[in-house]
């Protein structure tokens, strides 16, 4: 309730007061509005979301008339609560979210501020219309305008993880420790009986009997997915089941805080050709690890601007001195571009790398070179250099599904995670063949950082 964000989230387990702590959140709204310079009353409205009426009717309305019985009025025909005390007048509509009508009607309400309660059951898209008729009553101040969300775990890589994740920037997102937890939150008020509650709030035997509810649900027969979202508070699986490296990727073992480059061995750089050209800085440690080291991104750039602009001066760097250099791409790069008569390989040679063709790019072997390390516990990613290749190995980089939700065996090109993926493929095609070692032997003799240019010596004078 400090939190001064028009926009805020609280995530936790069943139980755990989320609820309660949006109605009064709403009141204190409503008491804090501005009185009326006319009569002295505050007047607020607010839109209660959720994606049907049942759901509203079922939960939020029922805690509302507990908490308010006294004050409340609902009127069914208006699916509206009136809530009259002192000088507060306050109007809570339960709007659901089933059909285009309840959004043409939400979209037509003149609001003090919403609450979306269990958010993740409705599309994240609707935050945006929601906020936009907030701030609209009363007329002509409205002291407060804003959002407040409560939810249960959202699945990882959804739309509700990624905003959980990376909020934007009006929005705060609180998260509720779970229900096993030490610090798990609203026990005191869970499973307690008259003789308990007498007790002080703090006390060893209210908090255990409060727990009880928790450790029932843990005996429950739920599935573990179930207990991870609505018991332990954190995320559920990916439910899509498409995540290209479900099975191998592991982000508490394959990403470190920080990886050292190693002086003097050799550095592959995996490289995506077209329009994305993302480049993924890697080498091989003396103990045969694979270290991804860093992502050079490229969004709707061409090749060469890409090259000159990002990966030249990441290769450049302090932090690669020393070490030989080797691009490795698509072997599709070898095909002549139709404006210029170069291929993607005649770029990176002209502009002083020593550019390879990687043995294939087929996605099976790719898909095995990456897994190979994944597996063998060979593969260690930078935490800090390399997000965007983090989230596709997460989960965000995902095979493709007919019209008929069968899994197609290629991975989807939609999107910006696969980009990364295909060149950490090309890098990592090199090390799980031959290519690796036949590089090491070419590059032995020279230097294989971009060629400086030359400067002349009348340059000093």
């Amino acid at each position: 309730m400090r939190s001064t964000a028009l926009l805020r989230l609280i995530a936790g387990p069943v139980g755990s007061g989320k609820t309660t702590a949006c109605i009064f959140e709403l009141f204190r709204k409503a008491c804090e509005q501005a009185p009326d310079p006319v009569d002295g009353m505050r007047r607020t409205r607010f839109a209660i979301v959720r994606q049907t009426l049942k759901q509203l009717k079922d939960t939020v309305l029922k805690d509302i008339m507990f908490w308010f019985r006294e004050v409340a009025d609902y009127r069914v025909s208006e699916s509206t609560i009136y809530i009259r005390i002192g000088d507060v007048d306050t109007e809570w509509i339960l709007l659901p979210m089933e059909n285009p009508d309840d959004a043409r009607r939400l979209l037509s309400s003149q609001l003090t501020g919403a609450w979306m309660s269990e958010c993740i059951e409705m599309s994240a898209d609707v935050i945006s219309g929601i906020f936009g008729r907030c701030g609209r009553y009363p007329v002509p101040v409205c002291t407060w305008r804003g959002i407040v969300m409560d939810t249960n775990f959202p699945t990882e890589h959804s739309d509700w993880w990624d905003i959980m994740e990376r909020p934007p920037a009006k929005m705060e997102v609180f998260k509720q420790p779970g229900g096993m937890h030490p610090e798990a939150e609203n026990l005191q008020w869970l499973r307690q009986t008259e003789e308990s509650l007498k007790l002080p709030e703090d006390d060893v035997k209210r908090l255990a009997l409060g727990r009880t509810y928790y450790t029932d649900l843990m005996e429950s027969g739920r599935n573990q997915d179930w207990l991870n979202r609505y018991v332990h508070a954190i995320y559920g699986n990916d439910p899509s089941g498409t995540a290209v490296f479900a099975q191998s990727f592991n982000k508490a073992l394959h990403v470190v805080p920080k990886i050292e480059v190693q002086s003097g061995r050799l550095i592959i750089v995996g490289q995506d050709f077209g329009r994305d050209p993302w480049s993924i800085i890697m080498q091989m440690d003396h103990l045969g690890n694979v270290n991804i080291l860093e992502e050079v991104s490229a969004l709707d750039i061409g090749l060469e601007q890409h090259i000159a602009q990002s990966l030249r001066p990441a290769i450049y760097s302090a932090r690669y001195a020393g070490c030989p250099v080797a691009v490795v791409g698509d072997p599709a790069g070898v095909a002549k571009n139709n404006l210029y008569e170069l291929t993607s390989f005649d770029m990176l040679t002209n502009m002083g790398f020593a550019a390879f063709a990687a043995p294939t790019n087929d996605i099976a072997p790719r898909l095995g070179a990456v897994e190979h390390f994944l597996l063998s516990a060979k593969f260690r990613v930078d935490a800090s250099r390399c997000p965007m290749l983090i989230r596709g190995l997460a989960g965000e980089y995902k095979f493709e599904r007919t019209k008929d939700g069968v899994r197609k065996p290629t991975p989807s090109k939609k999107g910006d995670a696969s980009h990364p993926q295909d060149a950490l493929q090309y890098g990592c095609l090199a090390y799980h063949g031959g290519l690796h070692g036949f590089i090491s032997g070419k590059l032995m003799s020279k230097r294989s950082h971009p060629r400086r240019e030359r400067i002349s010596p009348k340059a000093w004078t």
